[in-house]
Formats: structure tokens, C-alpha cells, sequence
């Protein structure tokens, strides 16, 4: 596999006159990757690139089956989830950025819930607890303060719209929800408030946010295949990332595409547009410096029990870009 990476650092970009690579992904429904994706394909992104780009939109359950199933070779996919399926053997890559974990533990606003620690013997609803997002906050969470929400707190597992409901109620007194329904809740600061950002703690810690929400992952054989088409991808989807910050780009692919990502509110437009423009919520470059802070994450997983074990970085971190 490091033999690869040579061979990737060394194809030259496609000429114009090359023909056009037909990709195909597989997305979540209700997900901002339906406006960065559907947006800047509509815009020529990935044209651009050489990437003729096919778009397949699922509920979550049938976009974590796409790359398994070989249904897709590449795309953004559940991070943790990523590393696990390599650590049994799979033969994936991770290729470039992608979503952060933006999953922050949210309380409601007038909660006596100050920090991480007042969560001890609290209902902490989750989306799932298997879910990569979950088990990177937690992995940061313990790093951070030693607290571990797994056994710390009385864990209660829910869908993810009823979870945000329940915490409305307060029938649980904090969650962990997924990417839109996080921005969701901190669109409304009149209702709820973040007491810890996962995505904060690892940026402060070494200059970058977690990626493994859901980094771009490949089939080591699709690469290996055709290294100028994976090079090509990474660059239109990271292109993709930077497209969807600037708030005209949003706008449009709101209006066209708002209501299949689940973005319709006002208060969370405007939320996404805050974080977009922050470089919040997507990491949307990939080098050596990104690579070794993200494997050193996996580490900490490792370390706390998270993850059982880490694989090698020279192996599975590719550089197709470089």
C-alpha cells in the first residue's frame, strides 16, 4: 500500500481533452453532504475536475450499506465505523477530509448542567451508541476530562428527531445528535446550549478538528485502479467542502435541495452559514501535518478503550493530492 502512495504522488493532472470519470456516491438523506454534493455538482464542480459524478441519496441505514457493498467505491463515510471495518480486514483508504465532528453535548439553555462533569448518573440520549460520531465525542470527552459517557451516565438511545423532542421536554437531560440536528439545536440559543465541542477540544489540542465523522474513504483497489481519477475526486469534493461556504452557494442549493438535507429553518440557514464560514464543520484538506493529527486521535480511541486497535497510517492515510 506505501508503494501506492508513490504511484499516486506521481500522476500528473488529466488534460482537458480527457475523457470524463463516471463516480458514483452514496449519501445520507437529511445530511448537509445533499448541498455540497447536489450543490456543486449542479454548479461544474466536479466537471471541472474530470469527475462526471452520479449522486445516490439514502436514509442513513442504506448509506452506510453503499461502500460495503462495493454499490459505491468511494465517498464520505461514517469515520469511526471506517477504521473498524479496516481493522477487520477491508481493504479501505482514507483519501481526504470531510465532515468534522460537529456532534457538541447539548443541554437545554436553562439546565443546572454547567460541565461534562455534571452529567454523572444524567440521561444522556444518544442517536446510537455504535454510531461513529458517538464513539469520537466520547473518545474526546475522555481525553479531555476522564469522563466517560458510556458508563458515567444512564444512557438512553433514541431516534434521532425524538431524542431532540425529548431533550425539549427534558426527559433527558443532554444528548449527542446527529450533524443536522446538532445545528439544529444551536440554531436556537434561546433553547439550548453546548457544554462541550469535541471539534473545539482536538483543535485546540493540536490545530485541527476531528474528521472522523465522516472523512472521504475509498476502496484501496479503486484507487490502485486509477490514481488520477481518486486525485481528481478528492479534489472536486474537497472543492465541493470550500463551494458550499460561501452564503450565495448555500442559498442556492437550499432552495433547490433544502428539504431532502433537511435544512429549511431560517435560524439553521443561518447557522450553517456562521459555521461554513468558520471552517466548522468540514476539513477540507488532507496532508501529512492533517493525517498525523487525525491518526493521533485514533490512538487516543485505542488508549481509552474506544477503538482496539489503530491501523497503520502509512498504509491507509493516502496522500492522493500530493
Amino acid at each position: 500500500m506505501a508503494c501506492l502512495g508513490l504511484l499516486i504522488s506521481a500522476v500528473g493532472i488529466p488534460t482537458a481533452a480527457h475523457a470524463l470519470d463516471r463516480v458514483k456516491i452514496v449519501i445520507p438523506r437529511n445530511s448537509v453532504f445533499v448541498l455540497n454534493y447536489q450543490g456543486a455538482k449542479d454548479a461544474g464542480v466536479f466537471r471541472r475536475h474530470g469527475i462526471d459524478l452520479e449522486v445516490d441519496v439514502r436514509p442513513f441505514a442504506g448509506f452506510l450499506a453503499g461502500l460495503p457493498s462495493k454499490q459505491s467505491l468511494v465517498g464520505t463515510y461514517s469515520g469511526m465505523d471506517a477504521i473498524e471495518k479496516i481493522n477487520e480486514g477491508i481493504d479501505w483508504v482514507v483519501i481526504g477530509g470531510g465532515l468534522t465532528v460537529i456532534q457538541d453535548i447539548i443541554v437545554r439553555k436553562d439546565s443546572a448542567i454547567k460541565t461534562i462533569a455534571d452529567l454523572r448518573g444524567k440521561k444522556l440520549g444518544t442517536f446510537s451508541t455504535g454510531a461513529g460520531a458517538f464513539k469520537a465525542a466520547r473518545a474526546a470527552i475522555l481525553d479531555a476530562t476522564g469522563f466517560d459517557v458510556a458508563k458515567d451516565t444512564k444512557l438512553v438511545q433514541l431516534a434521532a428527531p425524538a431524542l431532540l423532542k425529548l431533550l425539549e421536554d427534558g426527559r433527558v437531560d443532554a444528548m449527542i445528535n446527529i450533524s443536522s440536528l446538532t445545528i439544529r439545536a444551536l440554531a436556537h440559543p434561546d433553547k439550548f446550549r453546548s457544554i462541550f465541542s469535541p471539534n473545539d477540544y482536538w483543535r485546540q489540542k493540536t490545530g485541527y478538528p476531528i474528521v472522523w465523522s465522516a472523512p472521504i474513504v475509498a476502496w484501496g483497489s479503486w484507487v490502485k485502479a486509477d490514481p488520477a481519477r481518486a486525485r481528481n475526486f478528492v479534489a472536486a469534493t474537497e472543492d465541493s467542502f470550500r463551494w458550499l461556504r460561501k452564503p450565495e452557494n448555500l442559498d442556492a442549493a437550499v432552495k433547490k435541495y433544502g428539504t431532502l438535507a433537511g435544512v429549511t429553518d431560517p435560524a439553521e440557514i443561518a447557522t450553517y452559514k456562521k459555521m461554513l464560514g468558520a471552517k466548522q464543520i468540514f476539513l477540507a484538506h488532507w496532508d501529512r501535518k492533517v493525517a498525523d493529527a487525525e491518526w493521533k486521535f485514533l490512538e487516543v480511541a485505542q488508549h481509552y478503550g474506544v477503538l482496539a486497535k489503530v491501523p497503520s497510517e502509512k498504509d491507509h492515510a493516502l496522500l492522493v493530492g500530493e
